[in-house]
């Protein structure tokens, strides 16, 4: 599908989380078969779509919301169609999960507590064609959680003991095509800087604290309301 729905302020939301390191099946393809090119910027309806043109060039973290981070990669492929009249497809990839490591901006990635696996990863969803012919890219959208909730302190931690106030998701795709071989990319790297309380705003009632009417309130643009106030008379 190139077109992704996502659900604005859902912390609920129907990504499930797995912690859980990336382990190599032995029937994979060589890499770069596949390959995440680019961080989608969501529409104002909440809506991502691989053909689309907007995109972000760096993410924001507002550590004062202690919400998922989510990241919305534009995939391609670049499988050729293997099709037949006797044969059916077997070049269409699913993407379903993504393998998510911290870097710090020295380059090292840092050890968090032992509940916090670095790398770890998280399940998405998107289904990309195989191309016609060879040469071709096909692309598809996905939305995933790219920092959990649960992360924050262990974020707290980063900006207290190192003194760095950014970090470097290095994201790969994991899919598996309809003939059942699995597809890793290559790193995608994608800047995180921190914040606390950039992103808040003052809202009226009957507003209520963290109500947004933005996608992922608390990151990249997104804004919350941190403070309230009296509704104009």
């Amino acid at each position: 599908m190139s077109r992704f729905i996502l659900v604005p302020m859902t912390l609920a939301v129907t990504l499930a989380v797995t912690l859980a390191v990336t382990v190599a099946g032995c029937n994979r393809f060589p890499d770069l078969s596949i390959q995440v090119v680019a961080n989608l910027q969501p529409s104002e309806d909440c809506t991502i779509d691989a053909n689309q043109e907007e995109v972000q060039f760096r993410g924001r973290y507002d550590l004062n919301v202690v919400r998922d981070y989510f990241v919305t990669p534009l995939i391609e492929s670049y499988l050729v169609s293997n099709a037949t009249e006797i044969q059916g497809e077997t070049q269409n990839i699913q993407i379903n999960t993504m393998e998510i490591t911290i870097v710090l901006p020295d380059g090292s990635v840092p050890a968090l507590a032992e509940e916090l696996p670095n790398p770890f990863t998280v399940t998405t969803s998107a289904t990309i064609p195989a191309n016609e012919a060879s040469g071709g890219v096909s692309q598809g959208a996905a939305a995933a959680i790219a920092i959990p909730a649960s992360y924050h302190s262990a974020l707290l931690a980063i900006v207290a003991d190192t003194g760095f106030n950014s970090i470097q998701l290095d994201i790969r795709a994991n899919g598996t095509t309809s003939g059942g071989f699995s597809q890793q990319s290559a790193p995608f790297r994608w800047p995180v800087e921190f914040c606390q309380g950039c992103l808040g705003i003052e809202c009226e009632e009957p507003a209520k604290l963290g109500d947004s009417e933005d996608c992922f309130p608390g990151q990249d643009g997104d804004q919350y309301c941190a403070v309230i106030v009296p509704a104009t008379p």
